[in-house]
């Protein structure tokens, strides 16, 4: 199955809609020398409003809606960070919203969304069960499903990162995004390579949930049966179509990281950055630590996407307390 790829102008007009609430998060720079000379800095969308890059594809979508739509309510599947910003542009749009969630999600996220105004609806804990349930709920109550995975809106959306990200760091070299669905991904190298074609743009994804590795191996979208990773805001057992079309055409590879990698990457980030950010917008630094182990980033221009920070007060004293090189409990 073909896919149009993202246009320029189509992330344009998604930033052009963005409202005020939605921050232009920070960059900054995280390590001053990397091996041979090189420069890492972060853009920080653990920062932003609600706590995760999220909200700018939740305004882009909601705010697209037609006024009838807009009246029935809106509803998505989400393990977390899509939740809160979903329902928090809702609230500011005054759209009803609904949100299906696994059981095994963060009571942490779950209460944070209904505290943003959206009804949560539990599912069972298996990845399509998501989609099942959404697709239910509207057929039942009217509800104007939103597919993240497939919605050229959500991408629009999320690409609206990479065009920040150079405007900020024009002489970037190498771009790292944490990876689950593909659909942020997608967005952010659709921006960038539609501008400057010659910066590498390069996934990351924990080893517990490699679909979207497997996926570029196989030349196609394939499914993993199970997902066992502390990212619980990386847990899409398959990519989408539309990213996986944008990931091949545009993206030079994905890199997997390891569990204790990525919760010692939380640590440093706490620790050495004075940053809170989530396991799954850890990725990056995972991959890249320590600095003198990536020798094929010597000497370039690094920036690394910390793609959240929604993470619970005591579930972060489990990664800054747990040995090293063990998982939290």
């Amino acid at each position: 199955m073909s896919h149009d790829l993202l246009r320029l102008d189509e992330i344009r007009a998604a930033a052009a809609g963005l409202p005020p609430q939605v921050r232009r998060t920070p960059l900054l720079p995280l390590v001053e020398e990397l091996a041979g000379g090189g420069s890492l800095y972060a853009k920080c969308e653990n920062l932003q409003r609600t706590g995760s890059y999220k909200l700018r594809a939740a305004f882009t979508v909601l705010a697209r809606l037609s006024p009838a739509e807009r009246a029935r309510g809106a509803a998505l599947s989400s393990s977390g960070n899509f939740a809160a910003a979903f329902a928090w542009a809702g609230g500011v749009l005054g759209i009803p919203t609904t949100v299906v969630m696994m059981k095994k999600t963060q009571a942490y996220k779950v209460e944070r969304t209904r505290e943003m105004g959206a009804r949560v609806v539990l599912c069972e804990d298996r990845f399509e069960a998501r989609f099942e349930t959404l697709k239910r709920l509207s057929a039942q109550e009217g509800l104007v499903a939103i597919d993240h995975l497939e919605d050229r809106s959500v991408l629009c959306g999320h690409g609206t990162v990479g065009l920040e990200i150079l405007q900020d760091l024009p002489d970037v070299e190498v771009v790292l995004v944490p990876v689950s669905t593909g659909g942020l991904l997608a967005g952010v190298a659709a921006a960038i390579k539609a501008l400057r074609p010659q910066i590498e743009v390069v996934g990351v994804q924990p080893e517990g949930n490699d679909s979207t590795w497997r996926s570029l191996q196989a030349g196609r979208p394939v499914s993993i049966p199970e997902v066992h990773t502390v990212c619980d805001a990386l847990t899409s057992t398959r990519p989408g179509n539309l990213p996986f079309a944008h990931i091949q055409a545009l993206v030079s590879g994905i890199e997997l990281v390891g569990e204790a990698e990525i919760v010692q990457a939380v640590r440093w980030l706490a620790d050495s950055a004075k940053l809170m950010v989530e396991p799954g917008g850890a990725v990056g630094v995972a991959h890249l630590r320590p600095w003198t182990a990536a020798p094929r980033l010597a000497g370039r221009k690094v920036c690394i996407l910390l793609s959240g920070g929604n993470l619970a007060p005591e579930r972060l004293a489990d990664f800054l307390t747990c040995p090293p090189g063990t998982l939290p409990a």
